[in-house]
């Protein structure tokens, strides 16, 4: 069971979204890399975690799990989107809805995040591609 956040698990998460044809149908047409930053937190997280993410025609086409955040410089992503651990935890277990995140800036997302929101409607689809993948949360 891969532990939450490592690079076993980025990897796992995206050959399930690989796999997936509904959730390769709804990235289709997207434009725009990703950093994402999980933010270190006492007690939870000792070091942050950072991953650059290159969609392509509704797949992960590449995944680079970095040492330190401004390693993302490197690739200047469309998008950074970062918060605490405990944020992106409550993402992937359902009790923190991304919408509410972004709009309350607990989720921070540096990029134009109107096309993010327009896409929010498939983000069903992700939470049940991702409940799939059995995961050990760092801090439990």
């Amino acid at each position: 069971m891969p532990v939450f956040p490592s690079r076993d698990w980025a990897e796992s998460a995206m050959a399930l979204v690989n796999a997936d044809p509904e959730t390769i149908a709804a990235g289709r047409g997207w434009r725009g890399d990703f950093g994402l930053v999980i933010e270190a937190e006492a007690g939870k997280l000792d070091v942050h975690f950072v991953a650059w993410v290159r969609p392509e025609q509704g797949r992960v086409a590449e995944l680079r799990v970095l040492a330190d955040p401004d390693d993302l410089d490197e690739f200047e992503p469309a998008y950074r989107i970062r918060a605490p651990y405990s944020v992106w935890k409550g993402l992937l277990l359902g009790s923190v809805d991304p919408v509410e995140a972004i709009l309350k800036r607990r989720l921070r997302v540096d990029g134009d995040v109107q096309p993010i929101l327009e896409r929010m409607r498939y983000k069903d689809i992700a939470a049940r591609v991702l409940a799939r993948l059995e995961t050990r949360f760092i801090d439990e």
